[in-house]
């Protein structure tokens, strides 16, 4: 559905996915320039993430944001946050084009659904998880992002975590995060059957936060083949 909020309407991730193929949802995440965004968007990326944690290589002022989120119009953009403040999200929403959110901390439901906008809820991979648990968990997120845990990290880590440990959860989307590359994404998505992938780190050359276009245009084809 989509949502008035602020001066912009966002589309929802659902209206937002690609039409021109049928296979795994996709998202490059942590984009930091607009001729990046572009780039990612015209090799077919279905969404692109703009990080919003202040402790990330890759965050962005809001400028700069608005800069890359104009510069997008045939994929669908993410705005990613870790236990942010109301205000902090409603400053973004408000003043940028965005069409879902992604909290990565300990955000509660109420929280991540006050602003009346798709969201993915991050879970880091500590634990194992019965179909039961995930059913409860944030039963109204557009999606769950199973990621890999590394202690006092929340997330972008560029570690895999055991894929023999995804569960089960047929009526949820699950997307598939963690140290994933264009020479393991492939054997991820046929270990988990995930809904969609999501990689930053797997597609950087040595400059943390700036995207290797090449590793992205490699990233997606091997998605698409999977």
């Amino acid at each position: 559905m989509s949502i008035r909020y602020g001066i912009y309407l966002s589309r929802g991730l659902d209206m937002s996915i690609r039409a021109t193929h049928s296979g795994c949802w996709c998202k490059i995440c942590g984009v930091t320039s607009a001729d990046e965004a572009a780039s990612i968007a015209d090799l077919g990326a279905d969404s692109i993430g703009l990080n919003f944690y202040s402790q990330s290589p890759r965050y962005l002022l809001k400028k700069d944001a608005a800069e890359i989120a104009a510069s997008v119009k045939n994929c669908s953009i993410i705005a990613l946050f870790v236990n942010p403040s109301v205000e902090e999200v409603e400053s973004i929403i408000s003043e940028i084009e965005i069409d879902g959110l992604q909290f990565h901390g300990d955000e509660d439901s109420e929280f991540c659904e006050s602003f009346g906008v798709d969201y993915i809820k991050a879970i880091s991979m500590k634990d194992n998880y019965s179909p039961k648990e995930l059913e409860e968990y944030h039963p109204n997120a557009w999606a769950l992002l199973l990621d890999s845990y590394v202690k006092g990290l929340p997330g972008g880590t560029g570690e895999i975590f055991d894929w023999n440990n995804w569960p089960v959860a047929k009526d949820r989307k699950l997307i598939l995060a963690g140290g994933l590359t264009p020479e393991n994404v492939a054997s991820g998505i046929k270990a988990t059957m995930p809904y969609g992938v999501d990689v930053s780190s797997g597609v950087e050359g040595e400059i943390k936060g700036s995207k290797d276009i090449s590793l992205v245009k490699e990233f997606i084809k091997e998605v698409r083949l999977a």
